[in-house]
């Protein structure tokens, strides 16, 4: 199994266009307590349902852009991206939340 690739904007924007599974975002920042201490919890997730849904991490601190795009004023936010568009958000590290999220995005809900 890989590894969560972490992603600049641009190179999203090309993922978006040709990803045909579903794409969760997970928005971080170096500095930021909760999304450090949720990230192993994301890479378990990730080791489970990869083949379903593609995981992709993106540091805030410098892509600014996808920020303002996607109205994230909060770290971690989760972002799932349907057919090219934004379909469902989760705010915060909440390990209970972030499984039913992953979960229903893995079988297409």
């Amino acid at each position: 199994m890989g590894k969560i690739q972490n992603v600049t904007n641009d190179e999203f924007e090309e993922i978006l266009k040709s990803e045909t599974k579903p794409i969760i975002v997970d928005t971080w920042a170096p500095w930021c307590g909760p999304c450090r201490s949720i990230e192993p919890f994301f890479e378990q997730l990730f080791e489970r349902h990869a083949n379903t849904v593609r995981f992709l991490r993106m540091n805030m601190d410098q892509e600014s852009i996808f920020a303002q795009k996607y109205m994230i004023s909060s770290l971690p936010t989760f972002v799932v991206f349907k057919d090219g568009k934004p379909f469902n958000s989760l705010i915060g590290a909440k390990r209970d939340k972030l499984k039913d999220l992953v979960e229903k995005t893995a079988k297409g809900k």
